[in-house]
């Protein structure tokens, strides 16, 4: 792997997962909750997986599986949701001061996020961080299937930018982020929190990790 400040030296535009790295969306509104109120919605045809998961995304990947009216009513309701959730918790630590020196260094910093855009757009107001993140590539359809690890969301914003994958680098916790950056022909950095975090990102090679947003503050 490569150093990941190094990595980030190299690139003009970094793309910041959202829920993670700038927050931890249902700290305080879980995700289970937020699944259950979704499942009503689709009731009583769930299978027994999807009736059983905590996370609120494979409600939505089950909703659009019935038909694009499903999934339309069941995303709503999920942004909806995000938005109750993000009014509840607070900036993750250390992420303002990691978003302030990037753009003071010059990066452009671009939020790529399967939650929804007004949710994000909601957060970064609430928190004085919309002057450090100049663009927002997140969910605004129904479709599950164009969210990451699929790579819409980072081409949609390599396009915005008017600027060419191999001047970005993706900075997110999950494998999706992972994934979806090498799809794109975007840079990766893993962001692992946990050792667990660390060994299932470590096994999907990107190219770099960290253990802490902290490691990518390039200032002395």
């Amino acid at each position: 792997m490569t150093g990941a400040k190094e990595l980030l030296r190299e690139k003009d535009h970094v793309f910041l997962d959202f829920d993670g790295p700038v927050c931890d969306v249902f700290a305080r509104f879980p995700a289970r909750e937020v699944a259950d109120r979704l499942k009503r919605l689709v009731e009583p045809d769930l299978p027994a997986e999807v009736r059983a998961s905590a996370d609120p995304f494979d409600v939505l990947r089950f909703a659009a599986s019935c038909g694009p009216n499903a999934a339309y009513v069941v995303e709503r309701q999920l942004g909806r949701l995000e938005g109750e959730a993000v009014a509840q918790v607070s900036p993750a630590p250390g992420v303002v001061e990691v978003l302030r020196e990037w753009s003071a260094q010059g990066f452009t910093v671009t939020i790529v996020s399967n939650n929804s855009v007004d949710a994000v757009r909601s957060f970064l107001g609430l928190h004085e961080l919309a002057e450090d993140v100049r663009r927002i590539s997140a969910r605004t359809t129904s479709d599950p299937a164009r969210l990451k690890p699929h790579p819409a969301l980072l081409d949609a914003a390599v396009k915005a930018l008017g600027t060419s994958p191999r001047q970005c680098v993706m900075v997110g916790d999950s494998a999706a982020d992972v994934l979806a950056a090498r799809a794109a022909g975007v840079a990766s950095v893993a962001l692992a929190t946990t050792p667990a975090k660390r060994r299932t990102l470590a096994a999907l090679d990107p190219d770099a990790l960290v253990v802490a947003l902290a490691d990518l503050r390039l200032a002395p």
